[in-house]
Parts: structure tokens; sequence; C-alpha cells
């Protein structure tokens, strides 16, 4: 896995990737709040990012963990960036919203898409995303026991 494993966004991330799985265990209501919104922001930075920074997703290609990432950021997402991340901000909305009104399909949409960022690698400061998912999953099993 390339890239800096530990600048400080690297270590403020898991960081608080630990803290959010720590909130979702002690506290499901605050747990789930702070996930839906971490959805949501990140799809209005990525709208944003897209729109009017869409260079800023080249650097993906060069950390990911995967081959098979690399070549489909490289020769897929590169190509039309701001279409997909804009797809990808709309899912991002869904999630969030879906998880703020409590649905299961969000809370799993939302375990999907944070498991399928892991292989960006250092990109996605690994293993936060994996993390964030065991901290859904929590929350999606306590869901159904309700």
């Amino acid at each position: 896995m390339r890239g800096n494993l530990f600048s400080l966004a690297f270590l403020v991330s898991n960081a608080g990737a630990i803290l959010i799985l720590l909130i979702s265990i002690w506290y499901k209501r605050a747990g789930r709040i702070i996930i839906a919104l971490l959805f949501l922001i990140a799809a209005l930075v990525n709208a944003w990012q897209a729109t009017f920074k869409p260079d800023v997703y080249n650097v993906y290609e060069l950390i990911a963990a995967l081959p098979v990432y690399e070549y489909l950021i490289a020769e897929v997402l590169l190509i039309h960036i701001t279409l997909y991340i804009i797809l990808l901000m709309i899912i991002q909305l869904f999630i969030g919203i879906g998880i703020l009104y409590n649905r299961k399909t969000a809370l799993v949409a939302g375990i999907v898409y944070l498991l399928a960022l892991a292989p960006l690698g250092a990109g996605s400061s690994f293993p936060c995303t994996v993390i964030l998912a065991i901290a859904v999953i929590l929350l999606l099993k306590r869901e159904k026991q309700i």
C-alpha cells in the first residue's frame, strides 16, 4: 500500500473512526446520527470537488492498494470524473438520509459502500472505512434486536 500512512490526516481519520465506533457501541442514536452526517458531509465535499477541483481525485490511482482499483480509477473514473463522483455523491446522500430515517437498507448500503472504499488503501485512510463499517454493522445488529 503506497502513500503516507502516518500523515496527520491518516491518524485523525482513524482516531475519529475509533471514536465513532465507541460512540456507536455506547450510544446507538448518537452513533447513527454521526455516521449519517459523515455520509452527508462527504456527499457535499465530493459534489464541490467534482465540480470545481476534479483533479484532486487523480492521486487515488497512485495510492490504491489493489491493481484492479488502480485500473478502474485510471481507465474509467478519471475519464469522466465529474459524472462518476456526482453519482457517488447521490449514493452518499441516499445512504446518509436513509440512516437518519433509520432505514435498515441504508445501513446495509453504508456497510457495502465503506467496505468498497477500503481497497483505496491510504486514499481511504485504511483501516478507517473498515472501522466505520464495523460501527454500522453494530448499529444494524442493534436495529434487528428491536
